[in-house]
C-alpha cells in the first residue's frame, strides 16, 4: 500500500511531524505484523524486556536501534519477521521501587498488607509498562505490537512453573540448603546480580576454642566472629610446631558444646 503525499516540501525537516505521522500509518497497516504460519523463511528477535521500574535509557535507545536495523533489513529481504516487544516485573527492584512511593505516603509494606500490595505493583506496572511502550514507540521500533508480552502474565507465568516442575521431576533441579545473599530489609534472598559490594574496614578478632579434655586451649582469628557458630572443624598446618600436637584432638564449642575435630 502506497501513501500519497502531496504539496510543497517544507524547507526544514519536522521530524516529530514526520514520526507523528508515518509511525501510525506503518502500524495500521500491520507493517510490522509476522504471519504464522508462513511460507517464507522466519527471522526472530525477542526483545529483552526493559524492567517496569521506571523509564528507558539512552543504553535502550542504542540497544534497540541496533535490533531495529537487524529486524528491518531481514524484513526488506523477504523474511517473515517477528520482533517480539515486551517488559519485565523486575522482581525485587519493582519492589523496591513501589515500597519507595509507599514511604513517600507514609505506607509500610507490611502494614498495607499483601494482596493490597500486588494490586499497587500492578497498577505501578500498568503506569510504568505502558510509559515504556510508548517510548518505544517513539524510538520507532518496529515490533509486533499484537503480541506485546508482560513477564508476569498468566501464560508466560504458567509456562515458567510447568518448566520448573518438568526440571525438578527429571531431577535437573532440586531445592537444598545453601549460602544466600540475604536482605534483612526485604527478608528475602537476592541473587548476585542484585548485590554491590563495597569494602570496609573490620576488626580482627582472636579467642580460644578451649580443647575437649581440659588441657588447653587453641587460639582462632577471624575478621567474622559471627560465623564460630557455624564452625565444623579447625584446620591447622601439621607441620607447624605450635599445632603438631592437637592433630587428631578436638575441641569444644564454647556455646552449644560440640566437640569440634
Amino acid at each position: 500500500m502506497v501513501e500519497h503525499v502531496s504539496g510543497e516540501m517544507p524547507a526544514q525537516y519536522d521530524p516529530a511531524a514526520a514520526e507523528r505521522r508515518w509511525y501510525p500509518w506503518w502500524v495500521e497497516r500491520g507493517y510490522f505484523h509476522a504471519q504464522a504460519p508462513t511460507d517464507r523463511r522466519p527471522y526472530c528477535i525477542v526483545l529483552p524486556p526493559p524492567n517496569v521500574t521506571g523509564r528507558l535509557h539512552i543504553g535502550h535507545a542504542l540497544d534497540h536501534t541496533i535490533q531495529d536495523v537487524l529486524i528491518r533489513r531481514a524484513r526488506m529481504l523477504g523474511y517473515e519477521t517477528l520482533w517480539l516487544p515486551g517488559t519485565d516485573h523486575a522482581g525485587i527492584a519493582t519492589q523496591v521501587v513501589v515500597e519507595r512511593e509507599l514511604r513517600k505516603e507514609g505506607i509500610e509494606r507490611r502494614e498495607l498488607g499483601r494482596e493490597a500490595f500486588v494490586e499497587r505493583v500492578w497498577a505501578w506496572k500498568e503506569k510504568y509498562g505502558g510509559e515504556i511502550v510508548e517510548q518505544m514507540k517513539a524510538l520507532g521500533n518496529s515490533c509486533d505490537w499484537d503480541r506485546l508480552r508482560f513477564t508476569m502474565d498468566e501464560g508466560l507465568s504458567r509456562a515458567v512453573r510447568v518448566a520448573f516442575v518438568r526440571m525438578y521431576e527429571d531431577g535437573l533441579i532440586y531445592r537444598g540448603e545453601r549460602l544466600v545473599n540475604w536482605c534483612p530489609t526485604d527478608q528475602t534472598a537476592l541473587s548476585d546480580s542484585e548485590v554491590e559490594h563495597i569494602e570496609v574496614e573490620g576488626e580482627l578478632v582472636t579467642f580460644r576454642y578451649p580443647l575437649a579434655d581440659g588441657s588447653g586451649h587453641i587460639e582462632v582469628a577471624t575478621t567474622r566472629l559471627e560465623t564460630m557458630l557455624g564452625d565444623t572443624g579447625i584446620a591447622v598446618h601439621p607441620d607447624d610446631e605450635r599445632y603438631r600436637g592437637l592433630v587428631g584432638r578436638t575441641v569444644r564449642h564454647p556455646f552449644d558444646g560440640r566437640e569440634i575435630p
